[in-house]
């Protein structure tokens, strides 16, 4: 059987893990001086429903789809010791606009909207939003906590914005992409990742 690769992208950084079945990406933005990363940034952002946007059939896969994400994210919050993001609709819609205006390219670029952003793809049709959250969450060995950084160059900051403690809200969408991948976009409302300031 074949073995896949999954890429953890971050800016021009790349660190490479395993994954089996079928190959996924995530990325996130490292820090600047006095700015938000994970793709926050101030000023709105038009919200729509874009046609082709295939979140999730049927309203019982979709909330299961829900239930699934929060049930990975909220575990990584409660071992961090913060409270739970709860569902909102109004940060899906952003993560619903962002998931429609990737569906012809699949390019893990940042909508660089108010929110935070997590983004993530994989190749296999059933990559799901537990998927990508899972994908974020396994960042954890890489953030050492004492010197609030990234250790070894790998990535960390998907991890980070899952358990930013001022994170309050979630809201996300995936999308089936034209070249046959399946695209994940997480908001977090307010944006995590300041600089100089730890997560929790």
């Amino acid at each position: 059987m074949r073995q896949n690769r999954v890429r953890a992208l971050a800016a021009a950084a790349a660190a490479m893990v395993t994954l089996t079945p079928g190959a996924a990406q995530a990325v996130g933005h490292h820090s600047t001086a006095g700015e938000a990363v994970a793709g926050a940034v101030t000023g709105a952002t038009e919200v729509a429903d874009v046609a082709g946007v295939a979140e999730v059939t049927g309203a019982g896969a979709r909330k299961r789809e829900i239930n699934g994400l929060l049930t990975i994210v909220n575990k990584a919050r409660a071992d961090a010791g913060v409270p739970p993001l709860v569902w909102d609709d109004s940060v899906a819609g952003q993560a619903r606009y962002w998931a429609g205006r990737r569906v012809d390219d699949c390019r893990l670029t940042h909508s660089n909207s108010r929110y935070g952003e997590n983004l993530a793809k994989g190749s296999s049709p059933d990559f799901s939003m537990s998927d990508a959250a899972r994908l974020w969450v396994d960042e954890k060995p890489d953030y050492d906590r004492a010197s609030n950084s990234c250790v070894n160059g790998k990535e960390c900051l998907h991890y980070t914005q899952v358990v930013w403690r001022a994170s309050t809200r979630i809201g996300a969408a995936k999308t089936r992409c034209d070249n046959g991948w399946t695209y994940v976009v997480a908001n977090f409302d307010p944006p995590g990742n300041w600089v100089g300031r730890r997560p929790y």
